[in-house]
């Protein structure tokens, strides 16, 4: 038997069963919904309405304090606000609270509950305007801006700090990602071009433990990069596209400050330079112009590369964040999403939607949601390009940097899909009991 355990910041349900032939849709998922709200309330008890082999996974005393723990967050559960069936066995149900509307996704077996996930949440109320300025409040700095992409360009409709420069960290590898797009385009390359997995990296990732050389195709190493951020894809094709025809696509997306990313660095290069043992090196990097910068790095020898690196650098909290890293500002991030949106190749598209980067029930709202975020300690970064079912399109990059301290990595998730609930149409089908 399978058991499937989703999180919702510190709450867990889990849903077993492995249901036999389904049968025909059923119309309305009307009383399994009002049972979760009857379980939230406290007049259902858990052996009436869930599978005994749910109550093996989860028992009673779990339960209760995941119940406990969601009226601790949101206030006491009041109604169903909305049920949406996914298919003949599951459904979204909204279930209103005080101070927010959360989302469960249920599972139901011979009329009782074999599965309950808590999958997303958002504040009563709740604004764009509040959103910003929750994100405005952030320990640090932050940045935001919110586009309606039209027929005549693009709208801001929300935004902070747009124009700053911050440090973005993995979304820089949406500029990789941009050049094998235009290289594809232009019949330069093919994603089924085969690149030795040459430049092994640290995690982020999975290949730093796969054969040296293995062979991989273009697509894969890109897909990798953006899906999972594997910082050894990622360096393998930094190090095949080249330092010059990177420095172009920077320039070719209108970033207002190109000279903070020339040149592109590796995620070895910059974990390298953070280490307090190359501070002569990092020094004499700093003070260099971008020729002279890209010079250092081809002269380094591999005082850059895995072997030499120091993982300890991250471990410590933030290290070099305003110095060695990748910078952009929203704005910046946003041209470079536009790109893509007007000129894409399909495949790149496909990659960008992978990892939507936020809970599937929010993500679900979307007709598309393309997604690259970033962080280590002190940076968090997240841009979405996305189109709704009415066909409006958006971009959304935030970030925030905090020299001093980490990152409330949940709490920033949390905000983006705030954000991005907001933006999406919410006339899906659904029914109230």
């Amino acid at each position: 038997m399978a058991i499937l355990l989703i999180a919702f910041g510190s709450q867990a349900i889990a849903q077993t069963d492995t249901p036999p032939p389904a049968p025909a849709m059923q119309n309305t998922f009307d009383k399994p919904a009002l049972d979760v709200l009857a379980l939230l309330q406290s007049t259902a008890e858990p052996a009436s309405i869930f599978t005994p082999s749910f109550l093996t996974a989860v028992p009673p005393d779990q339960l209760a304090a995941v119940i406990s723990g969601l009226r601790d967050q949101f206030g006491a559960p009041l109604a169903i606000d909305a049920i949406q069936p996914m298919d003949v066995r599951s459904a979204k149900v909204d279930v209103r609270f005080d101070k927010a509307v959360v989302t469960f996704t249920i599972g139901v077996l011979d009329g009782k509950l074999s599965g309950l996930f808590v999958t997303g949440s958002r504040t009563q109320g709740d604004t764009l305007e509040q959103v910003t300025t929750d994100i405005a409040a952030l320990p640090g700095r932050s940045g935001l801006i919110v586009q309606r992409l039209t027929g005549k360009g693009s709208e801001t409709i929300a935004s902070h700090n747009a124009d700053q420069r911050f440090a973005i960290a993995s979304v820089f590898k949406l500029y990789v990602l941009t050049e094998i797009d235009r290289a594809v385009r232009a019949g330069e390359r093919t994603w089924s071009d085969v690149l030795p997995l040459a430049q092994k990296s640290h995690p982020s990732g999975i290949t730093q433990d796969w054969p040296d050389n293995a062979p991989m195709t273009l697509q894969t190493l890109a897909t990798l990069m953006i899906s999972i951020s594997d910082n050894s894809a990622t360096d393998t094709l930094i190090a095949a596209i080249g330092q010059e025809k990177l420095e172009a696509i920077i320039r070719a997306s209108g970033h207002a400050r190109p000279s903070d990313m020339i040149p592109l660095l590796s995620t070895q290069a910059v974990t390298g330079l953070k280490m307090p043992a190359n501070a002569a090196l990092r020094d004499r990097f700093l003070a260099a112009d971008d020729a002279g910068q890209t010079r250092i790095l081809a002269d380094v020898g591999d005082a850059l590369t895995l072997p030499r690196l120091d993982l300890s650098v991250y471990t410590a909290g933030p290290n070099q964040i305003d110095t060695v890293e990748w910078f952009a500002s929203p704005q910046d991030i946003a041209r470079l999403l536009a790109m893509l949106e007007d000129d894409g190749d399909p495949a790149t598209r496909a990659i960008l939607k992978i990892n939507p980067g936020i809970a599937p029930v929010n993500a679900a709202r979307w007709a598309y949601l393309g997604y690259k975020g970033g962080s280590e300690p002190g940076i968090m970064a997240m841009s979405f390009l996305a189109r709704s079912r009415q066909n409006d399109r958006y971009i959304v990059s935030a970030v925030v940097n905090n020299p001093a301290a980490d990152i409330d990595q949940p709490g920033f998730i949390q905000l983006m899909a705030r954000l991005l609930d907001l933006l999406t149409a919410r006339d899906a089908p659904s029914t109230r009991p």
